[in-house]
């Protein structure tokens, strides 16, 4: 990690959860709106999970969440404080939520159905692995 200082929040590690829930529900309606040929709202749903879902690890673990307005800080502390053997895998799915988070939001052109459906599969892989190392809720 470079010597750049990521802004953190701190948070009650019991919080975890809220985050989780938050990412379960962003995931819900990313595939929902696949299901309605809704790509835009896909996509940015999936994205939103994937960073929640984040928070919710980094919440768990250590008891802070990033509140840097560059989402790639966000996944900067996931890289250098979660140790787990597959962080690094993960966290590459994560980097390509965060990557095309600015597409979505702010520029205008569409997404397509495949973009989509990549940000939701993306999206679906991290979260399967946050789920496999958080504690029962």
């Amino acid at each position: 990690m470079s010597g750049r200082r990521i802004k953190t929040s701190k948070v009650d590690q019991e919080d975890y959860h809220k985050y989780w829930k938050k990412a379960e529900e962003f995931y819900e309606t990313a595939e929902d709106r696949l299901t309605k040929g809704k790509w835009n709202a896909a996509a940015l749903n999936a994205i939103h999970s994937g960073i929640s879902a984040n928070d919710a690890l980094l919440v768990c673990f250590h008891g802070v969440k990033s509140i840097s307005p560059k989402h790639d800080d966000a996944m900067r502390l996931l890289t250098s404080l979660v140790e787990h053997e597959k962080t690094g895998a993960n966290a590459a799915h994560l980097r390509k939520l965060i990557g095309t988070k600015h597409i979505v939001e702010y520029e205008s052109r569409l997404f397509t159905q495949k973009e989509a459906q990549a940000l939701v599969k993306h999206a679906k892989r991290f979260l399967d692995w946050v789920d496999s190392i958080l504690p029962d809720r």
